[in-house]
């Protein structure tokens, strides 16, 4: 059950953290707004506060800390700085974005959520 609560985890992080940058994501919006993160140091707190914000899951908190190996208290604080840190450095990917929103969650995603 835990294996497949990721996947959801992953598409709610990533979803939740682009959605304020990337509303209706193409690869055009998806580097602009990558570049705009890269950037702007107050863009990617703005972004990380608005995705700390989102209606988290009691389950999806659980899943999270663990996957981060952080208690339930941090992680979405944690999960969220590194989703939008991954998309400001490049490692999270227009294909990463779009292979997690439809459900793929790829060693490169849980690595970047790991802090890896």
């Amino acid at each position: 059950m835990l294996i497949l609560s990721y996947r959801m985890l992953a598409v709610a992080i990533v979803a939740s953290a682009l959605a304020s940058c990337a509303t209706q994501a193409t690869p055009e919006r998806y580097k602009a707004a990558s570049t705009a993160l890269e950037g702007s140091a107050a863009l990617r707190a703005k972004t990380i506060a608005h995705c700390v914000q989102h209606k988290w899951r009691k389950e999806t908190i659980e899943n999270l800390a663990l996957l981060l190996d952080v208690s339930e208290s941090k992680a979405p604080a944690l999960g969220c700085q590194r989703v939008i840190n991954g998309v400001a450095s490049g490692r999270l990917t227009y294909e990463d974005f779009e292979k997690t929103r439809r459900g793929d969650i790829t060693a490169k995603v849980v690595k970047v959520l790991q802090g890896r």
